[in-house]
């Protein structure tokens, strides 16, 4: 299935088949796409062509495995900002191929995943930039419980001739328990010297100073968790902009993680 947008828009759509989204010149707004459906392989591939400006936001609905192909082609001066929500128990495996074709070309892509017990997360992510004057950004935000098993690389490429480029990674990781496993690579690869590159990493339990505060003002231990864990996730709701929307996804995410229980 292919769309093309252009001009203003805002749009939120149920994804269950291979999807192709073109942003036309200058065209701007936001989308928002639930996985569903019973296919276990999908692709998105995305366009945004000069100038344009776009925030997609996805969340992984499905109730069983998946696996999710994403590329991206960003030419000049376009911005892409977009992230996918992955609160389901159930494995799924994502590879991200990030073109900067142009000069000005800009993409922002994050991914936020909860690892429960017995299911695995993977994710292999590419941002190039292949010409001058280009910026790639990737968050990876991660809460690992007991059991799950979490795998994430995320390479960043600047090559030769694309000076003035930037590439950065943040990836941070919460980890619950003993049993799980837990391997994360960023990567860096610069085939140029006139260039902004930098990765930060943290992967850890949480304080337990943080968790007796909390428990000492009257939240449960899951409560305590689901509080610190949900911290994890919030970041990639900004990329929603209908307030609605984003309260109820928000307080979806609280109840998974375990801040109503007791």
């Amino acid at each position: 299935m292919e769309r093309v947008y252009e001009n203003r828009f805002a749009q939120t759509m149920a994804m269950d088949q291979d999807l192709n989204l073109t942003f036309n010149e200058r065209a701007t707004g936001s989308i928002v796409i639930f996985l569903e459906g019973p296919s276990k392989e999908m692709s998105l591939h995305l366009e945004a062509k000069s100038s344009s400006h776009v925030k997609l936001f996805i969340q992984n609905s499905m109730a069983h495995d998946l696996q999710l192909k994403v590329t991206a082609n960003i030419a000049h001066d376009a911005n892409l900002e977009c992230g996918l929500l992955d609160l389901q128990n159930q494995p799924c495996h994502l590879e991200l191929q990030g073109h900067l074709n142009e000069q000005g070309a800009n993409m922002d892509f994050s991914i936020a995943q909860l690892c429960l017990c017995d299911c695995q997360k993977k994710s292999n992510l590419d941002i190039t930039s292949h010409v001058s004057h280009t910026y790639g950004n990737m968050h990876n935000f991660a809460v690992v419980f007991d059991g799950g098993k979490y795998e994430m690389v995320a390479a960043g490429r600047i090559v030769k001739g694309a000076h003035a480029s930037e590439s950065h990674q943040e990836t941070r990781v919460l980890t619950m328990g003993n049993n799980h496993q837990c391997v994360t690579l960023p990567i860096l690869y610069i085939d140029e010297d006139d260039v902004k590159a930098s990765h930060a990493l943290s992967v850890g339990q949480p304080d337990a100073e943080q968790l007796y505060y909390l428990n000492s003002r009257g939240l449960t231990m899951r409560q305590a968790i689901g509080l610190l864990s949900v911290g994890y996730f919030k970041p990639i709701l900004e990329l929603i902009e209908d307030e609605e929307l984003k309260a109820k996804i928000a307080q979806e995410t609280e109840e998974r993680v375990g801040m109503y229980e007791y």
